[in-house]
């Protein structure tokens, strides 16, 4: 008698790997971010106060409004792994959607710009609250898949503010096509700017601004990231 083949498939394999590390969490992801609050709010965890307190609850309220945190509270009834698989789909999908947005010509339309605005405050609330209040996520699964997610968020935050930049109008120069306002982001991510592509008005150098304030804030969170895999690695 032959025993059945349970080897798994070859998709299974590469996007699920072993089956024993699709664990499962005693609560779900909504509840654990309750607990969480809970945890900040009581100085469980941290002994903040004043405004780093009013900052780490806050990011972890605003959660709520994104679709992230109820991505991963559906998916994880399935267990880990079914729920980081969720949330690089979604990582991916945030990122298509500007370049869809710029090079479809949507990126006009004012209801496309209220999306493009809508996500990026979620990825950089995300990226703030993982440097805020670290302690309350899981350990990684994978350093390395931490570092190729947060590249992913720095490439979706440049085309978002391509999509800003174009639709709204704010540059001039030798700004005419949408190929020059995914350059001029990108420019302004790496503070680079050679001055061919710049903003004339008011609303876009507050943008300009802000785009590279964010920009220095994923430098100090890349650092912060690094440092604390250094540290776990040399104990």
């Amino acid at each position: 008698m032959t025993e059945p083949n349970t080897k798994p498939s070859f998709f299974r394999k590469l996007f699920f790997g072993r089956p024993e590390d699709n664990l499962r969490s005693a609560y779900s992801v909504i509840r654990r971010q309750r607990l969480n609050l809970y945890k900040v709010w009581n100085n469980e965890t941290h002994n903040d106060i004043g405004l780093e307190k009013i900052l780490r609850l806050f990011l972890l309220v605003q959660q709520f409004l994104y679709p992230g945190i109820y991505i991963r509270n559906h998916f994880g009834r399935q267990g880990s792994t079914y729920k980081k698989l969720a949330i690089e789909l979604y990582v991916l999908l945030k990122l298509v959607f500007p370049l869809v947005s710029l090079f479809s010509g949507w990126y006009t339309n004012i209801f496309i710009q209220a999306i493009t605005g809508y996500l990026l405050s979620e990825t950089i609330f995300y990226v703030a609250t993982l440097f805020f209040a670290a302690e309350i996520f899981d350990e990684p699964r994978s350093s390395k898949r931490s570092i190729l997610l947060l590249f992913l968020n720095y490439i979706e935050i440049s085309f978002d503010f391509a999509v800003i930049y174009g639709g709204l109008g704010l540059l001039q120069g030798t700004a005419h096509s949408r190929l020059d306002f995914v350059y001029f982001s990108f420019m302004t991510s790496s503070t680079i700017g050679f001055g061919d592509i710049y903003p004339t008005t008011a609303l876009g150098k507050y943008v300009v601004t802000l785009h590279s304030m964010i920009f220095l804030f994923f430098i100090v969170l890349f650092l912060n990231f690094f440092t604390r895999v250094d540290t776990r690695h040399h104990k």
